[in-house]
């Protein structure tokens, strides 16, 4: 514990993590009050359907998709990446204070298609920045700065829905989303301040030339992983659509217990993500996954079954492991599979959860429209089940082992983090390693 202390002090140091992680935890904490509720707006507010609340979701994730897609093209061929990361700020700000302003659900439509789908890119925009300031710095190593990053985020989620709840239940939606759109602008602000990295990762420039997926990895495998991770994705998605309007409409409980169980997940992730990131380099990424995946058939099916709110409550602790998992392994897993194409691998990883939010509107739309609430997270048994059973069967092909491969493990041993970040300064050189900062 002294040694993730150390190293965190150590990470707080390099110039622009602080500023980047309060970005991201501002992002974080502003997202943690809208998206939580927002398929509940649909439903009580706003008065959609079960099938015109799947429509307006899985719209707005097609948008996002196209959208963010095209922003991170744009980010991989310009030098100023900090001008798309206040872009897609602005568009999130934006978006949830439009929809403040009208029921209508042709104009929420619009204003989630447009504003919205801008601010998708948000996050991914953010670590990208935040990659990109590490390497300037000469890390060498970003495995453990962006799971601490990712953790912020985790930390945003522990609270956020429980201050959203009270911020719902003092001023309704129209406080909750003016909430979320101030914070999204404080977080632009911040950025705003920073200045833009003169140095960036030698790969990730040389991925600016195509789009393509390279022709080394075009295989079985990374059509596997892509198929796997959309499954994984879709089911994730389900869950944050329907369990809000489950635990409200099914099971008798209230906004303030929709914000416990998410707040219980995201507090159950931060120590999981801390030390996947300290061993990330010699986890097998693959075997991992479905596990974790394995997690999830348990958590969906406990929730299909579930007589009461409280059998919810241990369920986010499986919940918190697939997320935990596939946030710190899943973007490493496409880029081993891809070599040479980090920023490529990086896309398709992210395109796979949207794609799965896109499918997950509508499947979850006509799902609990037909069969009703309970049965959309059967139908996510059966995602979860196929995901686990390709990532097996795929990477038992590749002859890996079942969790740690000896010949991948790292460069200092004998601490809690087992990951070495090499920064060189001008005035000196500067270690920083599992066991604190030493300067030579």
């Amino acid at each position: 514990m002294n040694a993730v202390f150390k190293t965190f002090l150590a990470l707080i140091r390099l110039p622009g993590y602080p500023g980047i992680s309060l970005a991201m935890f501002l992002s974080g904490i502003a997202s943690s009050f809208a998206v939580p509720y927002t398929s509940l707006f649909g439903a009580t507010e706003a008065h959609m359907t079960p099938v015109r609340l799947g429509i307006f979701m899985t719209l707005t994730a097609v948008s996002s998709v196209i959208v963010s897609t095209y922003l991170g093209r744009i980010a991989d061929r310009r030098s100023d990446k900090k001008r798309i990361v206040l872009l897609s700020i602005a568009g999130s700000a934006l978006g949830y204070a439009l929809l403040c302003v009208t029921r209508n659900y042709v104009l929420l439509t619009i204003f989630g298609c447009v504003f919205l789908s801008i601010g998708a890119a948000v996050f991914p925009q953010l670590f990208t920045f935040g990659k990109a300031r590490l390497h300037a710095e000469g890390i060498e190593h970003t495995e453990m700065p962006m799971a601490t990053l990712r953790t912020t985020l985790s930390c945003a989620w522990v609270f956020g829905p429980a201050v959203g709840a009270i911020v719902l239940g003092v001023s309704g939606f129209n406080g909750l989303f003016l909430s979320a759109a101030g914070a999204f602008a404080l977080a632009g602000f911040i950025v705003l301040c920073m200045r833009e990295p003169k140095a960036y990762d030698s790969y990730e420039a040389a991925d600016k030339t195509t789009s393509e997926i390279p022709q080394q990895a075009k295989n079985a495998h990374v059509y596997a992983a892509l198929v796997s991770f959309t499954l994984i994705g879709m089911g994730s998605a389900i869950a944050t659509i329907m369990l809000p309007v489950l635990i409200v409409d099914q099971l008798h409980g209230t906004t303030a217990h929709v914000a416990q169980m998410v707040g219980l997940g995201a507090f159950a992730e931060i120590p999981m993500m801390l030390l996947l990131g300290g061993a990330a380099r010699r986890i097998n990424k693959a075997n991992m996954i479905a596990f974790a995946s394995l997690s999830h058939i348990v958590y969906f099916a406990g929730i299909a079954l579930a007589p009461n709110l409280w059998v919810l409550v241990p369920l986010q602790i499986l919940n918190a492991v697939v997320v935990a998992v596939t946030s710190c392994l899943g973007m490493s897993y496409f880029q081993e599979l891809m070599p040479g194409a980090l920023a490529r691998a990086t896309t398709l990883f992210f395109n796979t959860m949207r794609t799965g939010s896109v499918l997950a509107g509508v499947a979850s739309g006509f799902v609990a429209a037909t069969w009703g609430y309970r049965a959309v997270f059967v139908f996510c048994v059966m995602l979860a089940s196929t995901a686990s059973i390709v990532l097996f069967i795929f990477n038992y092909q590749r002859g890996a082992k079942m969790f740690f491969d000896p010949a991948l493990e790292p460069a200092v041993q004998g601490s809690a983090i087992t990951t070495v970040v090499a920064v060189d300064e001008r005035n000196g050189n500067r270690a920083v390693t599992g066991g604190g900062v030493a300067k030579s």
